[in-house]
């Protein structure tokens, strides 16, 4: 049964100056509303507006269970990719049939968090921003934290958490989850050390039966351990859908391109 198909999704940014980009505060107000409800699709293009083609004709379908790699090289538009499909950014022209499956998209939230406040409210922070209710992350708080390994920090402040700390907080508030079926995972599970990336694949595979995951990483260990499916970007372009080993062997010659 398919549950996810992307048909001929493309994505335009209109070339603006450089202000216009200086919007932290607004960038946060649009991440809140975009988790929390679909958008349109954005306006027709104008005729004498300038646009850079971000993403190019991407079409694929999932069904329940798959577990897509998402690969190409830096700036083929993975993570741009992974916001579209998650109602973050609205797309320019095509269709992402959801077919009313919810959806927990693990973004790098962590860059909308507080640095100077302690990791426990930056903890109930991100619960929020991924759209759980503050009452069950407060009943999931020492869960989280222990899965984690961060009991001990919990009243330290956010920034003195290294870079796979904070990734493993991230990921630990999948625990949360309750009737989510698609995830979209933004490279997180080769940032933490060897330990605490196999305590993730043993807690996503428990669950792949019943959801659709995919997987940004540029880790062929990873794709080759955890996927069943592979996408390649390149340049914003979809160049390959389909199995994994044929997909490796077709993105190396990317690479040696």
């Amino acid at each position: 049964m398919i549950k996810l198909k992307i048909e001929n999704l493309e994505l335009y940014y209109p070339l603006k100056s450089i202000d216009s980009y200086l919007i932290r505060a607004r960038l946060v107000k649009k991440v809140k509303n975009f988790f929390f409800q679909k958008q349109e699709s954005s306006k027709k293009i104008k005729e004498n507006q300038k646009y850079i083609k971000a993403l190019k004709n991407i079409n694929f379908e999932l069904e329940q269970g798959d577990r897509l790699g998402l690969i190409g090289l830096n700036g083929s538009g993975k993570s741009t990719l992974l916001k579209c499909l998650s109602n973050i950014i609205p797309i320019s022209s095509g269709n992402i049939n959801n077919y009313d499956n919810e959806f927990l998209p693990i973004i790098i939230p962590q860059s909308m968090c507080e640095p100077n406040d302690t990791i426990k409210n930056n903890l109930i922070l991100l619960g929020y921003l991924l759209g759980f209710k503050k009452k069950d992350i407060l009943e999931s708080i020492d869960h989280i934290l222990k899965f984690a390994d961060l009991e001990k920090y919990k009243n330290l402040p956010f920034n003195t958490l290294s870079t796979g700390m904070k990734f493993r907080l991230v990921f630990s508030i999948c625990f949360l989850i309750e009737g989510k079926s698609l995830f979209f995972i933004d490279e997180f599970l080769t940032t933490g050390d060897e330990k605490f990336q196999n305590k993730g694949f043993e807690y996503i595979n428990s669950m792949t039966s019943k959801n659709i995951i995919i997987l940004c990483s540029h880790s062929r260990r990873v794709i080759q351990k955890f996927c069943n499916k592979l996408l390649i970007l390149n340049s914003g372009n979809q160049v390959f859908f389909g199995s994994i080993g044929e997909g490796l062997d077709y993105y190396d010659k990317i690479v040696k391109n």
